[in-house]
């Protein structure tokens, strides 16, 4: 076992405190976050992937929340199944780069960047078969719902 997945087990309860954080309350939300961020090892690419993408869903403003949308992608890209599935066992890279880049690409729309929203849901889309046979069905279901209503929206140019 690399010396990286034992990294990533050392987060012990990295859902657990980011559920805490999230559904605590809102008053020292983004200082708590900020803090939980901050005890990441910075090489601990599975957690901070996790994590980005949860913080990325409590931020006020939508440049931060691409931000975070983008450090995601970015940290998934350097890390794989075996280290994300030391925080949770349904969780895979292909299986998680669907939302990855469906959360992007709708950031990306409502800040007006259309070509580049269009882009990130292809991306999406492309991995989908990822999405077959997922534990749980109504996860699938609402990536793939989501998709077409970006779509739409995409299409018609709307930021709202």
């Amino acid at each position: 076992m690399s010396e990286h997945v034992t990294t990533v087990r050392a987060m012990d309860g990295l859902l657990t405190k980011l559920g805490a954080v999230l559904t605590g309350p809102p008053d020292g939300r983004q200082r708590e976050l900020d803090v939980l961020w901050a005890q990441i090892d910075a090489d601990d690419h599975a957690a901070r992937c996790i994590a980005a993408h949860y913080i990325a869903d409590a931020q006020g403003d939508l440049d931060a929340e691409v931000g975070w949308d983008e450090t995601s992608l970015t940290e998934v890209a350097l890390t794989c199944d075996d280290e994300l599935q030391a925080i949770h066992p349904t969780l895979s890279v292909a299986g998680f780069l669907p939302s990855l880049h469906l959360n992007l690409a709708d950031g990306y729309r409502r800040q007006g960047r259309f070509t580049e929203a269009a882009d990130q849901l292809r991306q999406s889309r492309e991995f989908d078969f990822a999405l077959n046979g997922a534990a749980d069905p109504s996860y699938s279901a609402g990536i793939r719902t989501a998709q077409a209503e970006l779509a739409a929206k995409i299409a018609s140019d709307d930021r709202t």
